[in-house]
């Protein structure tokens, strides 16, 4: 048991991504540890010392396998190769994830030559830039970008052929 709890954190601090998990969840690995232990002929104060590194490792796998989880929601992915617990942790994270307006992608994204200067904007996707001086170049929604043409700030770059 100790070895495959060794080998497991082993994987996880050698990989960017979740392992395949030895155990369905930490409930059967603990459960399968105290089984151990209980068939085990060590002395108490040996016993000890292998319940608080076993603690220990799975404390660190844990933490590890944490933080791999936060990491691939805040880029938007679903992890892979959870356990029992760990999917209960992620199940209401993931309904949040898919439910949230998905980014512009950035060829919804246009580029816009200003023509005179102007004081900083707020653009419709609540992001605030500038201000610009005659010359300046900015990455604008579509919206926005004709809103100053229009208004003769800025000029709409085009890509000629």
């Amino acid at each position: 048991m100790i070895e495959k709890l060794r080998l497991w954190l082993a994987a996880e601090a050698n990989s960017r991504f979740l392992t395949e998990p030895p155990y369905g969840s930490y409930a059967e690995a603990a459960e399968q540890f105290v089984r151990d232990l209980q068939n085990s002929p060590l002395p108490q104060s040996i016993a000890e010392q292998v319940k608080a590194h076993v603690y220990s490792t799975l404390v660190t796998i844990v933490e590890l396998r944490t933080r791999k989880i936060l990491w691939e929601l805040s880029q938007g992915r679903e992890p892979k190769n959870t356990t029992a617990e760990e999917e209960r942790l992620i199940r209401p994270l993931l309904k949040i994830l898919r439910a949230r307006p998905h980014r512009r992608e950035a060829q919804e994204y246009v580029i816009v030559q200003f023509v005179t200067p102007h004081p900083a904007i707020i653009t419709e996707d609540f992001k605030q830039i500038g201000p610009f001086n005659k010359g300046d170049l900015a990455k604008l929604p579509p919206r926005d970008a004709k809103d100053l043409e229009e208004r003769g700030v800025a000029r709409l770059l085009r890509l000629e052929d």
